[in-house]
């Protein structure tokens, strides 16, 4: 699918792979919160940076991002090709890929940017696998805690 050159919008520039309809969706949705429109773009490139890069050079408003199997990146058309403004060299988290999408409709504003939260901030349960995983690290947590003497049950369990 090819962008529409005369519509102003932030272009995203995607290399097809397992999972990336969430991270579209996010960004999207970080973008729409802030009133920017977007246009996503497949492409057979993997690198993010330079994804995104092609992305600002083919957007109206000079700003592109790219998203690769494990990283995710924002480029602005007056920056160096391999000097992206953000960038996400990990998978990341649905709140980290938000905030890419907020601080890329930040740009186009011209508005303070959003700080990126930690991989841990912001945790959504999107299913019982995921409430699974968070409990089972707490559970394990509380437990590791209680071996090293940190945290004695009959405390505990009075608090309750």
């Amino acid at each position: 699918m090819l962008p529409d050159q005369n519509k102003p919008c932030v272009l995203i520039y995607l290399f097809p792979h397992t999972g990336c309809e969430q991270k579209i969706r996010e960004v999207q949705a970080g973008m729409e919160e802030e009133g920017i429109p977007c246009t996503v773009v497949q492409s057979n490139e993997k690198d993010a940076v330079a994804l995104a890069y092609e992305g600002a050079s083919k957007s109206k408003l000079g700003i592109g991002m790219g998203i690769g199997m494990d990283d995710l990146c924002i480029h602005y058309v007056k920056l160096p090709a391999q000097s992206p403004l953000f960038a996400l060299s990990q998978a990341g988290s649905p709140a980290q890929w938000r905030h890419f999408g907020y601080n890329a409709a930040r740009l186009v504003k011209g508005i303070p940017f959003k700080e990126q939260p930690s991989e841990d901030e912001g945790l959504q349960v999107n299913d019982r696998d995921d409430l699974y995983a968070i409990v089972y690290r707490m559970v394990q947590k509380v437990l590791q805690e209680s071996a090293q003497g940190h945290g004695e049950v009959k405390a505990w369990s009075k608090t309750l």
